[in-house]
């Protein structure tokens, strides 16, 4: 899939673990031309995402991956449900779509990140559970448990030979940023293993997968 420009050119891939809140965590990861982890780091608040990409040197050399995160205040939680009349949103007027509680994913940063579209640098969005399938992780692991982040990132060590991974487990958020930005290496350079491909467009960005 021929969708980045000069690609010659990169030598950074950048993944952005994006919390739907300023409560749960964020992360970054930066990996080279050969999957060696460069930076790995923890960020918060949108501010601090914003301050790590419009910091970064080299950006424009760079291909970056951004997680599609999952609105918190949608109702998928039994208790959500309980509390909530059963009307249809769309018809009755005293059900006010307060604070987007019917879309499932959050727009979190989604300015941002298109403003950094038009400026022709290649971001796009992805969705973790689609490369953590790609890894192998089993299903039966109840997601974001120790045991699914062990496994995780015991494939990121063996599969890709990140030895420089430590062998005492690292933050989930940090995982998946490495996950962003190992996909964001196999659309630039391709993969022997695996094929991208876009999935869909969200807020205005492709959101690639595979």
């Amino acid at each position: 899939m021929d969708i980045i420009k000069a690609k010659n050119l990169k030598i950074s891939f950048i993944g952005i673990s994006l919390g739907a809140l300023s409560t749960i965590e964020s992360a970054a990861a930066v990996l080279d031309k050969d999957m060696h982890v460069i930076t790995l780091d923890k960020l918060f608040s949108m501010n601090d995402v914003k301050y790590f990409l419009e910091n970064f040197a080299g950006i424009q050399n760079s291909v970056i991956m951004i997680s599609i995160p999952e609105n918190e205040v949608m109702l998928s939680q039994k208790w959500k449900y309980n509390s909530r009349t059963y009307d249809l949103v769309n018809f009755d007027k005293k059900m006010i779509n307060r604070e987007d509680w019917t879309n499932r994913f959050s727009s979190r940063g989604c300015e941002f990140f298109r403003d950094l579209s038009v400026k022709n640098i290649d971001i796009f969005r992805f969705d973790t559970d689609n490369m953590k399938k790609v890894m192998g992780n089993c299903y039966a692991y109840r997601d974001r448990t120790p045991v699914d982040c062990k496994a995780l990132q015991d494939t990121l060590r063996i599969k890709y030979n990140m030895r420089e991974l430590p062998v005492n487990m690292l933050p989930v958020a940090q995982l998946e940023a490495i996950l962003g930005a190992v996909l964001a290496n196999m659309l630039t350079f391709g993969s022997n293993d695996f094929e991208c491909k876009i999935l869909g467009e969200f807020e205005g960005l492709k959101v690639i997968g595979i």
